[in-house]
């Protein structure tokens, strides 16, 4: 199968590698299975009671019955760049909205350095709303922000002085470093429905490739990546330059229960139908299909294969 194929690490549930200074060395032994790269989202703050799209649960109770930690997606990063080769990193997503411009271009450029090249910045506004709203940040302005952020950060990354004159940030004849090693800057990846035209759009101009949401459906899928050939084609962009990356799971009524054997037929199933679609990129995640490093290594075998 044409397609690149990496793992995403479980959000609350780091107890898989006993601890979060394992996490490391598990994804050296992902890059020796052959994965292409490593996934891990980002919440900053919980509150008790969280409104997520797959159901309303108490975050209190899921961290103690789970007994889990979350790390800092970028820190974690700079831990699994120095201990691995070849395996690329992707933030799924960060809050880029919540931080400090200048501060994330400068560990984003710095990751992009000591990794050589191999971190993906992928960003959007989520989906927890109270997170935003704890933070000081207004819900309904943090698709915009992200998109600020970005055009902020891409600033910092062009060679020379830089400025920048936007409605929360501005700047004037500043340097950020350290220099990407990327030609371009960081590749930024765009989270998401890409059906929304803002976004769409934001993939277009600003974008190495989309992000699917993980529950999205094959429907919602096929017609963001519609949505984007035509934003491309509005705003001169050879729509093949897009990368499009998807998840491993099914909808809502996805049921990770199962024996090995019915995991991975569903998986292939799944990557077979969308490749056709134009998804490039599929990512594994853990929560679903566990850390048994055998099993793994015998799905990412039959995907490369079908």
């Amino acid at each position: 199968m044409e397609a690149s194929f990496g793992v995403k690490l479980p959000g609350l549930v780091p107890a898989y590698a006993g601890s979060l200074r394992e996490i490391p060395d598990l994804v050296v032994e992902f890059e020796k299975l052959g994965f292409d790269d490593v996934m891990d989202g980002e919440h900053i703050l919980y509150a008790a009671e969280m409104d997520h799209p797959g159901g309303a649960g108490n975050f209190e109770h899921s961290r103690t019955e789970q007994h889990s930690d979350r790390s800092d997606t970028l820190v974690m990063f700079g831990a699994i760049a120095a201990k691995t080769t070849r395996i690329k990193m992707i933030s799924g997503i960060l809050l880029a909205a919540a931080h400090t411009f200048a501060v994330l271009a400068r560990q984003a450029s710095t990751l992009d350095v000591i990794s050589d090249g191999r971190f993906m910045l992928g960003v959007g506004g989520g989906w927890n709303v109270a997170e935003f709203e704890q933070m000081g940040i207004p819900a309904e302005e943090r698709a915009a922000r992200t998109e600020e952020t970005i055009r902020a950060c891409r600033r910092l990354w062009s060679p020379g002085l830089s400025s920048f004159d936007g409605r929360w940030i501005q700047f004037k004849d500043v340097i950020c470093e350290p220099s990407p090693v990327t030609p371009g800057g960081v590749p930024v990846w765009w989270g998401g429905n890409a059906c929304s035209k803002p976004t769409a759009r934001r993939v277009a101009t600003l974008s190495q490739g989309w992000l699917a949401r993980e529950g999205a459906g094959d429907a919602e899928i096929a017609a963001s990546v519609e949505a984007i050939r035509v934003a491309c084609e509005k705003y001169g962009r050879d729509p093949s330059t897009v990368g499009i990356r998807a998840s491993l799971t099914q909808t809502s009524d996805w049921n990770a229960a199962g024996s090995v054997e019915d995991l991975t037929e569903r998986a292939i199933a799944r990557a077979t139908r969308l490749v056709p679609l134009g998804v490039t990129h599929f990512n594994v995640p853990l929560g679903y299909y566990g850390i048994d490093l055998d099993a793994l290594g015998a799905l990412l075998k039959s995907l490369r294969a079908a």
